[in-house]
């Protein structure tokens, strides 16, 4: 299967890394106003604009290695660009990944080493999945979301469109996440949230005591 990922940024480094192991990534390509070069990681970089004519629709497919940018719309758009000029799109689901019968995981997805999804789930398309994450049994996750690792979904969970959830979010049973739902790293959801708004939980607090200091004083009350 010959591959063309857009983007060249860190996102699409990182993709390239984990998917020239699998698969033949013959190239990349970006809008026009962003690309300096004509190379990207030993490869050719070409502009979006005219990407069909050196890369046929016939015969390359795509992936959209962006960020969450604009809460996952930039990566939203630039799938459904890339739809409109004849592409089809494949996902990188790395081999670690057990795929239950049940599972359904949509084009344009990445999901990287040691992601755990249970069965009865259901992933949408342009959904980015990082490493060490936990997808509980029969949740659905709607397109173009972002989910860092060591995130934990409880089970029968609905995440709408557009989310991201930061390193080590956790979400309770069958709880329902709004579109463009922003979950902060440490964060943990236990009721359903409200559309475009924000959950952030208290950060590290700084204690006036040196590490050296606290580490004899918590020995000391163990």
């Amino acid at each position: 299967m010959k591959i063309i990922i857009y983007g060249n940024g860190a996102m699409a480094k990182v993709v390239y890394s984990y998917a020239k192991r699998s698969m033949d990534v013959c190239g990349f390509t970006v809008d026009d106003s962003c690309i300096k070069q004509n190379d990207f990681c030993g490869l050719p970089l070409v502009p979006f604009s005219k990407v069909e004519y050196q890369f046929s629709p016939e015969i390359y497919k795509m992936i959209i290695a962006v960020g969450f940018i604009d809460m996952n719309e930039l990566r939203e758009k630039k799938y459904q660009e890339a739809k409109s000029k004849g592409y089809q799109f494949t996902s990188y689901i790395h081999e670690s990944v057990l795929i239950h019968e049940d599972v359904f995981i949509d084009e344009n997805c990445i999901i990287l080493d040691y992601v755990s999804i249970h069965p009865g789930s259901r992933i949408g398309h342009g959904t980015f999945i990082s490493s060490n994450t936990n997808i509980g049994h029969d949740c659905q996750i709607e397109h173009s979301n972002w989910i860092n690792s060591g995130v934990a979904i409880a089970g029968g969970c609905h995440v709408g469109p557009s989310c991201f959830f930061g390193v080590n979010a956790s979400v309770g049973h069958g709880v329902h996440i709004a579109k463009q739902t922003f979950i902060a790293a440490n964060t943990f959801i236990s009721k359903d949230t409200q559309e475009g708004k924000v959950y952030l939980s208290e950060v590290g607090q700084q204690l006036k005591m040196k590490s050296k200091a606290f580490l004899k004083f918590s020995s000391a009350m163990s």
